[in-house]
């Protein structure tokens, strides 16, 4: 029977998973050298990608509710129980022991931001006297005319709404990066995007970060949307190169 495997765990810790995975099979534990594999059976020949990444991502943020988990990429599938032992957890054993020891009792806290494009675009024209002058000009000239002041006005913008996202990214992670272990930036994903930052926190510190967050989020009032989730699994900082055939981390 083909397996999906959705992370791994120290057996220590391991506990039962009450929702369903893919396919909406049960999961269960595969251990090997005080590792505990997440895994269920697969039966059908592909997945549905919107569906069973929610399945993959419910697994994996109970299971981290109470254990430190190292999240597998979605789509890991493995050829039966044998095979997570000997091709996943017997070769890998070192690395994933000594990578859950450092991630122990931490989790990942996710924080994006984005902009309200028409009152950021306000913003910046009232803001800067140079950039209101020329798109104040651009008004009362044709297309071709004002083509190369439209360029112009176009690159002051860009530049002053990456000032802006750089200002409000500083200013995050000044205030809460002292309350984590440790802190990424991630790629931003949309146009509106102010920062996406991903913060390593320990389980006991997470509702403090939390109200951080949330005084952040007053302080900013609407100038920015915040999404804020967790607790996670360590995507971010869950970072090892592993050998078993198909199997792929992060």
């Amino acid at each position: 029977m083909t397996v999906y495997v959705y992370g791994v765990a120290p057996e220590a810790e391991k506990d039962a998973v009450s929702v369903a995975g893919v396919e909406d099979a049960g999961v269960r534990t595969v251990s090997h050298r005080g590792l505990a594999a997440l895994v269920s059976d697969l039966e059908g020949d592909s997945l549905k990608a919107a569906k069973e990444i929610r399945a993959h991502w419910r697994v994996l943020e109970e299971a981290s509710a109470k254990a430190t988990v190292l999240p597998v990429r979605f789509g890991t599938v493995m050829q039966g129980e044998s095979a997570v032992r000997e091709q996943l957890l017997e070769p890998n054993a070192d690395r994933l022991t000594g990578l859950l020891r450092e991630l122990s009792g931490r989790v990942q806290l996710a924080l994006k931001a984005e902009y309200d494009q028409e009152r950021l675009l306000r913003e910046v024209v009232d803001g800067s006297p140079h950039i209101a002058a020329l798109r104040a000009r651009l008004k009362g000239l044709s297309d071709e005319a004002g083509y190369y002041d439209r360029i112009r006005l176009g690159e002051l913008v860009s530049a002053e709404i990456d000032r802006r996202r750089q200002s409000d990214t500083a200013l995050f992670l000044a205030r809460l990066q002292p309350l984590a272990v440790d802190a990424r930036e991630e790629e931003l994903t949309t146009a509106e995007g102010a920062f996406n930052l991903a913060f390593l926190v320990e389980r006991e510190r997470v509702d403090g970060f939390s109200a951080a967050v949330r005084k952040l989020g007053e302080e900013a009032g609407d100038r920015l949307r915040l999404r804020y989730v967790g607790p996670l699994p360590p995507y971010s900082f869950a970072s090892a190169e592993l050998s078993a055939e198909g199997a792929a981390w992060g």
